[in-house]
């Protein structure tokens, strides 16, 4: 079930964080205003009780406070995958296009020699075709904390002159033979995971 998320409530533990940001570009390649006007969220590791976000008081930066992004091998095949997908309504001036050009990911793995975890970020805008990809795939036998920057394959960027909603999902899966164990998680140690978006802006 979607949810929207006004008022925002900031008490939760920060178990995954997920920012949006402006890309370093210079100032004439940047719009003058951008703001997040809704987020609204759905997924196996997403629900009403353990997920929750805070805006930055620019509105330039969400955080996402995720309770349930943990996928392993343990408890049967709905297990395996946990993912949510998040639709931000984004508010920009006329004659601007953007997309996402990278994504920074935090996290941990634990897993037996032949067992695979994967995290994948793809995002989307509504009413257009095109969905772009990063993903990160790790190989047992290993445990580890890991951050990663990965590059989208392909940018999809927003019709000019129109400002649909930005729709992003975020997935966590292990896959490996029976009797192998496996975890692939966003809750790191120090229960601080990290997706960082960084926005790519053109004139058009």
């Amino acid at each position: 079930m979607a949810r929207s998320l006004f008022p925002v409530v900031a008490a939760m533990a920060a178990v995954v964080v997920v920012s949006l940001l402006s890309a370093a570009v210079p100032a004439s390649a940047k719009p003058p205003k951008v703001t997040i006007e809704s987020v609204t969220f759905m997924g196996s590791g997403c629900n009403w009780q353990n997920t929750n976000y805070v805006l930055s008081n620019d509105y330039s930066t969400v955080t996402f406070i995720f309770g349930d992004m943990i996928a392993t091998t343990d408890g049967g095949l709905a297990n395996r995958r946990k993912n949510c997908q998040a639709s931000l309504g984004l508010k920009y001036p006329k004659g601007w296009s953007l997309s996402l050009g990278s994504v920074t990911g935090r996290g941990y793995g634990k897993l037996d020699k032949g067992v695979e975890g994967t995290y994948q970020t793809s995002y989307y805008f509504s009413g257009q075709t095109g969905t772009a990809y990063a993903k990160r795939t790790l190989n047992g036998q290993l445990e580890l904390n890991y951050e990663y920057t990965d590059v989208f394959g392909l940018l999809v960027w927003s019709q000019c002159n129109n400002v649909p909603n930005l729709n992003i999902n975020s997935e966590v899966r292990v896959d490996g033979p029976a009797g192998r164990n496996g975890i692939m998680t966003l809750d790191s140690t120090d229960k601080k995971f990290k997706l960082i978006y960084r926005l790519n802006w053109k004139t058009c």
